[in-house]
């Protein structure tokens, strides 16, 4: 559980959840009762113990090796606990579990946000995660067209994901205290893209080209880059018949926007294809 702190990190920069209270109100508000659960990040245990309680199943998949060791001794004679030393974003859910999973963890500052697109992708399994970030990068999934905070991670989020605001958990819940303050959210998968783009990845690189320069107009940024795939002059009348304004910031155009104009760029180069 890697966190910001503005004292000397512990190894690998761990700051440890130690409100019992806190992982009470987490377990709960995560419904793992009766449930497979996957945990990311367990660390010393703090809500292992509690996922253990509740969940069907429990697979706890820890970086840091003696952490894991500890864990894994700990539930040893368990039969529905498995404790996992790995690294999250090179995990294949779909070649541990036979079943879908809700995905529970104090996810870490540097990661957190490429854990979530990671966990995402696999889709089937993750049917719904709950998990702590910092607080900002929650604002950013929470965001919506117009919001400063609204960029890649809300639209690619939110075209695969609805996300809900839970428990913000101040500095003195970690040992040792984290110099920013943490929140929980819950992103429930859906069953495939909220809105057709024609092709999944060529979305995620035209959501990428609109925000690269995200103070800029769209007419100054995205037209010049579908324009030099397709050819001059391509990009305006795209982004014009998906009825986005190439006057306006790509902070200011809905997911279902840039998934038709993604859905006509993909139908243009099918045809020059």
């Amino acid at each position: 559980m890697v966190k910001g702190s503005r004292r000397r990190p512990p190894r690998l920069g761990q700051n440890f959840l130690v409100d019992r209270v806190a992982c009470e109100r987490i377990v709960d508000w995560a419904g793992a009762r009766g449930r497979s659960v996957v945990e990311i990040g367990p660390g010393r245990g703090a809500l292992t113990g509690l996922l253990a309680d509740h969940s069907s199943k429990l697979l706890a998949i820890e970086l840091d090796s003696k952490l894991a060791a500890k864990l894994a001794a700990r539930y040893d004679n368990s039969d529905h606990v498995r404790v996992l030393q790995a690294d999250a974003l090179a995990v294949d859910l779909d070649s541990l579990l036979d079943e879908p999973c809700l995905v529970v963890g104090n996810l870490p500052y540097e990661s957190g946000t490429a854990i979530v697109r990671h966990l995402l992708e696999q889709h089937p399994p993750v049917e719904e995660m709950v998990v702590m970030l910092q607080k900002e990068v929650c604002q950013r999934l929470l965001s919506g067209p117009g919001s400063r905070s609204y960029g890649v991670l809300s639209v690619m989020t939110g075209m695969y994901a609805d996300v809900e605001a839970g428990l913000e958990v101040g500095p003195e819940s970690f040992d040792p205290a984290p110099a920013v303050d943490s929140m929980v959210i819950r992103i429930s998968c859906l069953d495939g893209p909220r809105y057709d783009p024609g092709n999944e990845a060529l979305f995620a690189e035209l959501v990428k080209a609109a925000f690269v320069s995200r103070r800029k107009m769209l007419g100054n940024t995205l037209v010049k880059w579908i324009d030099a795939r397709l050819g001059e002059g391509s990009g305006r009348e795209l982004i014009e018949e998906a009825d986005i304004d190439p006057g306006c910031r790509a902070e200011q155009v809905e997911i279902e926007k840039l998934a038709a104009l993604c859905r006509g760029l993909h139908r243009e180069e099918q045809r020059g294809a």
